[in-house]
């Protein structure tokens, strides 16, 4: 049972956004005690409350269901000993994902595939059905059979935006790693098991970790180790049955992961701020330890940690202090079963409490912006400022380096419109952490009014940008003296979960990484959090965007501000304002979805999503009562 005790929290705190000269001073607003008495049973009730009426489980508060969520909830259910209610409808229902829509991104096939056959091994006996696993982007009839006999094949990314996929292949660890799991989970043998060896092997640095290389001319730098490409090459090799090169320093590598507080952050040592104890992590430390006949340093502290990630609704977060998740809940569950033996019993019972941020009404007006928008309507930037005036927009980042004319004219009619430019900076390139060669990372609004050393200092970073450079000098080199100056910094692409989790995690804080990131795409996926899942884990951590990456003129691409768009809560329209609200919780990416309560998914900080909840005559725009002008 959850209690609400509200405290009320005067005066002004200023918070002082570390390395990137920004400062935000407002108003503590409101905020709510939120207690709980939990325990293994509160934990299964969060699970089956993200249980749709299909059968299937999507994410907490949304009306969707996913084979993405489906499978780590049924997991997490099973682990702890609860039968899943409906299993024929939550298999029949649960196997399908959004980015397998039709027009939709060919992301994350080899995950999916992986997920596929362990929730169909999960359920099938269950459900009264047998394991009928479809292979590609498509249900197009085609099943993989039990019991075969398969061969591996590396096939090169070359920087691609997706992966090859085929049954089959595989272009990195992780995909190796799910690839030979969802494989050997079929029954099935691989036919050429040296090739997996061969190409985990020559990725094995000298201090035991694994290293998601791109290229192993030269050793595997050991600083570019990875926790969770170890464990995935640590499985895999395993799945085969074949032994792990260098056991015991792998074994000592994994151990040392491990934070004083308990749980595991990816590095032992990096220097990165995504460098941090995280329930993933820890995760699959645990597991990547029991394969290899270990444990942690310190299991019954990792148990204390883990226990600590549980939040008063009975779900646990990615850290600690942070909302709900499955995905964090599957990871807890999944990792104390593995300490313990008895994951149920393994949660403690507990009382917990969480400080729930709150905004009180009255105190801002509800404006809404779009990003990467057309930057003319029939070659007039004057009629575009017209167009998307009178659609309701504020704040729009134009898809160009030139916005003088459109400022101008927008200036000249007075409206309360901000008009930027958002060019997509296609030359812009740099390399992951492996060394794995990246495009399509780099989006950016440019302040306007800069002075002339401004202008210099912001020149040098768009020219470092076009370097090719490895991340942690992108870092440093493009995206900090960027935000320095006042801007958003975001990719398209972050090409994989691991990945994701570094370069999104290194804007947290006000650090210098990503600290924005795209949850809406003018595309017909249009749901990016659906599109790449986990994604889902920064939602209400950083703004989460939607951005129309235009090609064309406005009466072409009209329908990606009628289908998404930003809604902003502050005392003014202007660029400082919104990125007032952006450092602040205060930003709800809105997708139109008919499926969905309001009429639309919503993305952003809990305080931020209710606020506009209780408004929405004042933004839902697609409604002929909605406040055109707050």
């Amino acid at each position: 049972m959850m209690s609400l005790h509200k405290s009320f929290l005067h005066g002004l705190c200023c918070a002082v956004i570390a390395g990137c000269g920004l400062q935000a001073c407002s108003a503590q607003a409101p905020a709510a005690e939120v207690e709980g008495q939990v325990d293994g049973r509160a934990t299964i009730a969060y699970l089956l409350g993200c249980q749709k009426p299909n059968g299937a489980f999507g994410p907490d508060g949304y009306a969707h269901s996913d084979l993405a969520w489906n499978y780590p909830a049924v997991r997490a259910l099973v682990l702890l000993g609860e039968p899943i209610p409906r299993p024929r409808d939550c298999l029949v229902n649960g196997v399908w994902a959004a980015f397998r829509e039709p027009d939709a991104h060919r992301t994350n096939l080899h995950w999916d595939l992986y997920q596929k056959v362990q929730l169909n091994r999960l359920l099938h006996r269950a459900a009264g059905l047998p394991i009928a696993v479809f292979p590609g982007q498509r249900d197009d009839g085609r099943r993989l059979e039990l019991g075969n006999r398969w061969t591996l094949k590396f096939e090169d990314r070359k920087g691609a935006y997706y992966g090859p996929y085929g049954v089959g292949v595989f272009y990195d660890v992780s995909t190796l790693w799910y690839t030979v799991s969802a494989l050997t989970g079929l029954d099935g043998t691989i036919a050429n098991s040296d090739l997996a060896k061969e190409f985990l092997v020559a990725r094995q640095s000298a201090n035991g970790g694994f290293v998601d290389a791109y290229r192993v001319d030269t050793p595997p730098d050991p600083t570019a180790a990875h926790l969770v490409i170890t464990c995935h090459a640590v499985m895999a090799l395993r799945a085969l049955g074949l032994e792990v090169p260098q056991r015991d320093a792998c074994v000592e590598f994994l151990r040392t992961c491990q934070t004083p507080d308990g749980g595991f952050r990816w590095s032992p040592s990096h220097g990165a701020h995504s460098n941090q104890a995280d329930a993933w992590y820890t995760w699959a430390a645990v597991r990547a330890l029991d394969a290899l006949g270990a444990r942690p340093r310190d299991p019954a502290r990792c148990v204390a940690w883990l226990n600590g990630l549980q939040n008063p609704d009975g779900g646990f977060g990615d850290r600690p202090g942070w909302d709900s998740r499955i995905y964090s809940t599957y990871y807890a569950v999944h990792a104390l079963q593995v300490l313990t033996g008895d994951a149920r019993n393994a949660i403690a019972a507990k009382r917990v409490s969480r400080s729930v941020a709150q905004i009180a009404d009255g105190k801002y007006r509800i404006f809404q912006a779009h990003f990467k928008s057309a930057a003319d309507l029939a070659g007039s930037p004057a009629d575009m400022v017209d167009e998307v005036r009178k659609m309701g927009l504020h704040l729009i980042g134009a898809k160009t380096e030139d916005v003088t004319a459109a400022r101008a004219h927008a200036a000249d009619r007075g409206y309360a419109l901000e008009v930027l430019a958002n060019p997509e900076n296609y030359s812009h390139k740099l390399r992951w952490l492996g060394g794995d060669p990246a495009d399509h990372v780099s989006n950016w609004l440019v302040p306007p009014q800069l002075s002339a050393d401004e202008r210099r200092r912001w020149e040098q970073a768009a020219a470092a940008g076009r370097a090719g450079l490895p991340w942690e000098a992108f870092k440093q080199q493009v995206i900090r003296p960027a935000l320095q100056l006042g801007t958003v910094f975001y990719p398209e692409l972050d090409f994989s979960m691991t990945n994701a989790y570094l370069v999104y995690d290194d804007g947290l804080d006000g650090q210098p990484g990503y600290n924005a990131f795209l949850a809406a795409l003018g595309w017909p996926a249009w749901d990016w959090v659906r599109q790449t899942p986990y994604r889902e884990r920064w939602v209400g951590k950083l703004p989460a965007l939607a951005d129309g990456d235009a090609h064309g003129d406005l009466a072409k691409w009209r329908s990606r501000p009628e289908k998404q768009r930003v809604l902003y809560l502050a005392a003014g329209h202007q660029l400082p304002h919104f990125l007032d609200a952006c450092r602040n919780g205060r930003t709800v990416c809105v997708i139109r979805d008919g499926r969905e309560p309001e009429g639309a998914v919503l993305y952003g900080t809990r305080s931020a999503v209710e606020y506009v909840k209780r408004h929405p005559a004042q933004w839902q725009w697609w409604t002929e009562n909605v406040g055109r002008k707050p």
